[in-house]
C-alpha cells in the first residue's frame, strides 16, 4: 500500500541517514507476543526485521519478555535497546522511576482485548472479588485493568490476594483452580472460554489503553537510523497484514496455537496505527492520573507525558 511505503520513507527521512562509526554489532529488541501483537508476529515469521537490519550488517537479538516491568528493567539496564510491545503504564512508571526510556510510536490501542476471567463457579460479579487470588503480569496494562476494576467497587489490590503470572501460567493456575481469576487477553481468552470459563468484566469502560513502543534514550539518540530500520520493518508488517490478511492470520494462528477462526475474531480487537496522536497523549495522560489516584504513581512523580516522554518523532510518521 502506498501508505505504508510513503511512511517507511518518512521514517528513514525523519530519523537521518546511517553512520558509519560506533554502529553495535547486535541490536536487542524484544519479541512479545500476547495478547495478539500481528505485526510483531509476521515481522518475525517474514523476517522483516533481519532484512532490514543486514544492510548495517548488524544482527538482531529479539529475546522474549513478555512482562512491561522487565523489559524497563532490562532497557535501565542497557540490556535492550527497543521494547517493541510496551504498555503505556509500564512506559510511565518506567520514566518516572528515572529510565533512559522515550515511546517512540503506539503499538496498539484495544480495550475491549482485555479481560477479567474466571472459571464457571467462580465470583459472579466485580464486588465479590474481596478476599479473591488473582493472577496476572503485574506492571501491565490488565495489572491497570484489576486495580479500575476493583476501584469501580471501591475496592483496592490490598483487598485482594494478587499473584504475578505471565499469561499462560496465569490462565493455567485459573484452570487448575488455584486461583479465582486470571487477568488476560488475547488468545488465553479464548482457550480460557472453551473450557467453560467466561468474563467479569473486559476493559471497555474502564480503562482506555494504548500499548507503545519504546526506545532506550541513549540508543534513540546515538543511532536514529538503527530506530527507522526497525520501523521500516514494522510498517513492512503492518502492510503485508493489510494485503494479506489470511496468510498473516494463518501465522498468528500458528504462532499462537489457536484456529485460524479464533484469530479472525481477535483482529478487530486491534489498531495498530503506529502514528501517535493527541488523542493518544490524553488516554496516557489519563492513565497516569488514575495511577496516581490508586496509588500506583506518587504525585511528585507526574510529567507532561508529551514533553517529556513521547519522542516528537512519534508524531511525524506520515
Amino acid at each position: 500500500m502506498k501508505l505504508f511505503a510513503s511512511l517507511g520513507l518518512a521514517a528513514a527521512l525523519l530519523f537521518g541517514p546511517a553512520h558509519a562509526a560506533d554502529k553495535p554489532k547486535v541490536v536487542h529488541i524484544t519479541y512479545v507476543t500476547a495478547p495478539f501483537n500481528l505485526p510483531s508476529i509476521v515481522m518475525r515469521e517474514k523476517g522483516f526485521l533481519d532484512a532490514a537490519f543486514a544492510p548495517f550488517g548488524i544482527k538482531v537479538e529479539a529475546p522474549v519478555i513478555t512482562s512491561g516491568a522487565q523489559q524497563t528493567q532490562a532497557i535501565a539496564a542497557g540490556e535492550i535497546d527497543i521494547a517493541s510491545v510496551l504498555g503505556g503504564t509500564s512506559a510511565i512508571l518506567a520514566a518516572a522511576n528515572g529510565a533512559p526510556l522515550k515511546i517512540v510510536a503506539a503499538y496498539a490501542r484495544s480495550p475491549k482485548a482485555y479481560f477479567l476471567m474466571t472459571r464457571a463457579d467462580g465470583p459472579a460479579r466485580l464486588a465479590d472479588l474481596k478476599g479473591k487470588k488473582i493472577a496476572g503480569p503485574k506492571g501491565t496494562v490488565l495489572n491497570q485493568l484489576l486495580v479500575a476494576a476493583l476501584v469501580s467497587q471501591k475496592l483496592t489490590l490490598a483487598d485482594v490476594e494478587y499473584i504475578n503470572m505471565d499469561l499462560p501460567t496465569a490462565r493455567a493456575a485459573l484452570l487448575a483452580g488455584q486461583v479465582d481469576v486470571a487477568t488476560l487477553a488475547g488468545a488465553d481468552v479464548t482457550l480460557v472460554e472453551k473450557a467453560g470459563g467466561r468474563p467479569l468484566t473486559s476493559g471497555e469502560g474502564l480503562i482506555r489503553p494504548t500499548t507503545v513502543i519504546g526506545a532506550n534514550s541513549a540508543f534513540l539518540e546515538k543511532h536514529p537510523d538503527l530506530v527507522a530500520a526497525y520501523f521500516a520493518a514494522h510498517l513492512k508488517a503492518i502492510d503485508f497484514i493489510a494485503k494479506n490478511p489470511e496468510e498473516a492470520l494463518a501465522i498468528a494462528a500458528k504462532e499462537q496455537k489457536i484456529s485460524i477462526d479464533d484469530a479472525r475474531a481477535q483482529l478487530p480487537l486491534y489498531d495498530f496505527t503506529p502514528v501517535m496522536t493527541e488523542t493518544d497523549v490524553a488516554n496516557l495522560t489519563a492513565d497516569q492520573a488514575f495511577m496516581i489516584e490508586a496509588g500506583m504513581l506518587p504525585k511528585a512523580k507526574a510529567m507532561d507525558l508529551k514533553a517529556k516522554l513521547i519522542a516528537p518523532s512519534a508524531f511525524t510518521l506520515k
